[in-house]
């Protein structure tokens, strides 16, 4: 079972790290090519009331960051983000719990009404990871990303609190 603790400095290396490797950052928006530039980003992500951020521990290794971000009390929605970065972990259900941990914040501690989430098209594992959770797919903004020199679309997806809760009770 996965473990959840705040994201610190110790942490940027992995991040800077992950940021770096093609097969990691190849659906990620922004690329964070050194530690410099991840300074700036982490230190506004980490004072930002409105974003959850935590780091990914399993067996005692940083392996993933999880953020929910762009919270809207007054809408009761938000936006949730996650990233293994480290590959062995890969494939093992560790995102799928890690998901569970994050809809449970959003949902029961947050009181949102709606979560979304958008995904580069092609990153199959990320749309297996949310449909299976019960995200419905909304759309599409098409050709909004720039990724491996093209444009990209972008798929998006939500969940609503009532049918978070129809989910939790047929578990």
């Amino acid at each position: 079972m996965p473990q959840l603790r705040d994201l610190t400095n110790d942490d940027l290396d992995a991040l800077v790290r992950w940021r770096n490797d093609p097969e990691i950052n190849r659906y990620l928006a922004d690329r964070l090519k050194t530690k410099e530039e991840a300074e700036p980003w982490f230190n506004r992500l980490r004072g930002n009331p409105k974003v959850w951020l935590k780091a990914i521990i399993e067996n005692g290794t940083l392996i993933g960051y999880a953020a929910v971000e762009a919270i809207d009390e007054k809408n009761r929605r938000c936006e949730m983000a996650m990233a293994i970065g480290e590959k062995d972990y890969w494939g093992k259900g560790i995102a799928t719990e890690v998901l569970k941990i994050m809809l449970e914040y959003a949902f029961v501690t947050l009181g949102m009404h709606r979560v979304w989430a958008a995904v580069a098209r092609g990153n199959m594992r990320s749309e297996r990871l949310i449909e299976r959770a019960g995200f419905i797919r909304e759309g599409v903004m098409r050709e909004t990303l720039v990724m491996n020199g093209q444009f990209t679309d972008l798929l998006c997806y939500s969940m609503l609190e009532d049918e978070y809760r129809r989910g939790c009770s047929s578990q």
